[in-house]
């Protein structure tokens, strides 16, 4: 039992190994969740319920933008800041481009990090409106497109 060292030493190499392993996962994982997007997130506008007088008021989800600030306080909801980004509509009938505010966003759902949004009223011409949404960061950007009927 004399030579023993060498045993100690890969034991010991092995054991500072696995704790960088596990310490560059856990600093991944936490970068991961404080933002940065979900490849799997892609914009999407929800079907609206009431169209008033020719204007509409839509609503959706997109991805979270790399660089936001998620601190980690309510088990979901998470106040904070979110990286640059812009998202904005565009009605094809009329023309007209505005912009699309956040409502709020979540870090920890379980659909991974996802960003809601709300449009201003958006006047509808009369006949067919292609109406897209597009939110650009980045490192990517996601649309959607949704085709409303205005009165004539």
């Amino acid at each position: 039992m004399t030579n023993m060292q060498p045993l100690a030493n890969t034991a010991r190499t092995f054991a500072r190994s696995l704790r960088q392993f596990l310490l560059a996962g856990f600093v991944a994982s936490a970068l991961a969740a404080c933002g940065g997007g979900d490849p799997l997130i892609e914009l999407q506008i929800e079907t609206p319920n009431l169209i008033f007088r020719n204007q509409v008021i839509l609503k959706g989800s997109s991805f979270v933008p790399a660089g936001s600030i998620c601190p980690a306080t309510n088990e979901y909801i998470r106040i904070g800041v979110l990286g640059p980004h812009t998202v904005t509509y565009t009605n094809a009938a009329t023309g007209v481009t505005g912009p699309v505010f956040t409502d709020l966003w979540v870090c920890n759902s379980a659909e991974g990090r996802i960003f809601y949004w709300t449009s201003n009223v958006i006047d509808l011409a009369p006949g067919p409106n292609a109406i897209t949404v597009r939110m650009t960061a980045p490192e990517r950007s996601s649309e959607a497109t949704i085709t409303l009927q205005g009165n004539g």
